[in-house]
């Protein structure tokens, strides 16, 4: 009887173990995806595995958050803000045509936000912006 009594204490040690191991890898899997829900890589958090090859195509104005009839509007490069410890969110500043102050503009966000996102990727202007990839995570057994 001594013989089951351990057996049974072995195998409650053995499941709180891994209960345990797995309740501490929670969070460890990470992908990104693309606005369209395409799969961009997989790994660690910080550590991707998994990357795909082929990278994101440059998005027209109508990809964009704008109406066909905004995006007529619109010309020349677009103010991209990355994401950052106050806001989370990638923005994007779209310019009409002849008021197009993207460099001013930028230099004076340069100005206002030194040293406040350090790591972070600055603020830049494009012709092409391109969404950025939303980020999941999932714990898995």
């Amino acid at each position: 009887m001594s013989k089951r009594r351990a057996t049974v204490a072995v195998r409650r040690v053995v499941l709180v173990v891994v209960a345990i191991c797995c309740c501490a890898l929670a969070g460890c899997v990470e992908w990104t995806e693309d606005q369209n829900g395409n799969l961009k890589s997989v790994g660690l958090p910080g550590l991707p595995v998994w990357q795909a090859k082929k990278p994101a195509p440059p998005q027209g104005l109508t990809d964009m958050p704008l109406t066909p009839d905004q995006a007529s509007k619109v010309s020349g490069p677009v103010l991209v803000v990355p994401p950052d410890q106050q806001n989370p969110l990638t923005r994007y500043r779209y310019y009409e045509t002849g008021q197009n102050n993207c460099q001013q503009d930028l230099a004076k966000l340069e100005a206002e936000t030194r040293g406040s996102n350090p790591g972070g990727q600055p603020p830049y202007c494009t012709e092409n912006p391109v969404p950025a990839p939303s980020k999941g995570t999932a714990f898995v057994f």
